[in-house]
């Protein structure tokens, strides 16, 4: 029998000024990471860039943290929790932001397809990762499989979102995602993984991939699946966390 969909509650963040999170941003850059020549990433004798400061929310669907690996906050936003329109704006040396830059089209997604990501540091190793998958939606009952589905761990290319020690994760090879999200599983500190699919004939399911320590997110397991997985339809399909990101992360205030 199919479990009938739980009202998830709306998350209203509440406007944050340009000019406020800017200043909230050096603050807490400079907290984190120090300023002038003997600071860790000054002109000092180390030459290595600045540590980056801990991620933090600036908004229930807006992470700020260190996704190139250049010791600056980037803002990563997430509307609807869904992955499907992820954009990120890379931070500048003065605290500020640059435009807003689609993961879709970062990724390469061709035209008709479909890009979803999940943004956490999955490793607790202090670098934010990612987790893609591109795909085609069939637009039919059956399902379409994923062109690419990958774990990526940080940093990554602002080019291209690229990972040095990327790795394929098996979330698209049977069933076509329709939305990633972070979530809590596990109950412990690392970021586990949702993933809303169309399974086919008329299903939609909640699989999950809870993560690993040093790994990053596992592949399918079948005790985990029956605890914490969900099945739907369309029409009512399996409730989703709307709220991975406040387990593990403070606000930037």
């Amino acid at each position: 029998m199919l479990r009938k969909r739980s009202r998830l509650p709306r998350l209203i963040a509440a406007p944050i000024a340009a000019a406020a999170l800017t200043l909230t941003v050096a603050g807490h850059q400079a907290s984190a990471a120090g300023t002038g020549p003997s600071a860790p990433g000054g002109a000092g004798a180390s030459g290595k860039a600045a540590a980056a400061p801990a991620p933090c929310l600036a908004g229930a669907t807006t992470l700020l943290g260190d996704l190139d690996g250049d010791g600056r906050p980037d803002k990563i936003s997430n509307p609807g929790h869904t992955g499907t329109k992820m954009t990120v704006q890379w931070g500048a040396a003065d605290g500020t932001f640059g435009t807003k830059q689609t993961v879709s089209k970062l990724l390469g997604a061709k035209p008709g397809e479909v890009a979803t990501a999940a943004v956490a540091d999955f490793q607790k190793d202090g670098k934010l990762d990612m987790v893609v998958n591109i795909v085609e939606p069939s637009g039919v009952d059956d399902p379409a499989t994923a062109r690419v589905a990958d774990y990526r761990p940080g940093p990554l290319k602002r080019a291209n979102l690229a990972s040095a020690h990327a790795r394929h994760l098996d979330i698209g090879d049977s069933r076509e995602v329709k939305q990633l999200r972070i979530a809590n599983y596990g109950d412990d500190k690392y970021p586990d993984l949702a993933i809303l699919n169309n399974a086919g004939d008329g299903v939609w399911d909640r699989e999950v991939r809870l993560t690993k320590a040093r790994s990053g997110p596992g592949s399918y397991d079948s005790e985990q699946q029956y605890k914490y997985g969900e099945h739907g339809t369309p029409a009512e399909p399996p409730a989703m966390p709307s709220d991975g990101w406040k387990h593990f992360y403070k606000s930037c205030s």
